[in-house]
This record gives C-alpha cells, sequence and structure tokens, in this order.
C-alpha cells in the first residue's frame, strides 16, 4: 500500500538526484586554473573580503541552492533543458547553403 511519505520521499530523492546533478556539472565547468579571473575579481571587489560575505559566498547560498533546488526539482529540469536547448540553437551555423 502506498502512502503520501512514500511518494514524498521518491520526490525528494529525485530532487536529491538532480540537484547533484546541478552542483557536480557546474563543478567540473568551473575553470581550475583562474590565477587572472580571480586577481581580477579580487581587485574588483577589495570591500567585500569580510569574514561574513565569504562565509554567505561560499558556504550559505550553496547549500540553500541546494536545498531549494531538491524541493522545486521539475522546475530546475525545464530550466535545465531550456538552456542546453538555447546552447545548441548557439552552436548552429549562421549561414546554410
Amino acid at each position: 500500500m502506498q502512502t503520501w511519505q512514500t511518494y514524498l520521499y521518491g520526490y525528494l530523492a529525485i530532487g536529491v538526484v538532480c540537484a547533484l546533478v546541478i552542483v557536480i556539472g557546474a563543478w567540473i565547468q568551473t575553470p581550475r586554473d583562474g590565477t587572472f579571473a580571480r586577481d581580477l575579481m579580487a581587485a574588483l571587489d577589495e570591500q567585500k573580503r569580510g569574514f561574513w560575505y565569504c562565509f554567505l559566498r561560499d558556504r550559505v547560498i550553496p547549500v540553500l541552492t541546494t536545498f531549494l533546488i531538491a524541493l522545486v526539482w521539475p522546475v530546475a529540469v525545464v530550466i535545465g533543458i531550456q538552456n542546453l536547448l538555447e546552447r545548441r540553437r548557439d552552436r548552429r551555423p549562421v549561414f546554410k547553403r
């Protein structure tokens, strides 16, 4: 017999998988040798080097984002598909024979 808890656990499990895919994909696409970009950003926002700003940017915001993606994963999937289609559309040649 299926209960609403079973459906809730299934929904949240799919959401956690979607969040992990998004987080791992973003982590893989992040350039690792970005010393120029890191130095440029450090020069642009010197006033934002406080502990709380870095803590929010590096820890709190990614955790909250992952939690929200796990809750509303159908929206995240739709947005991901739209982004994929836009990238494919941008790769098409402008001139056709």
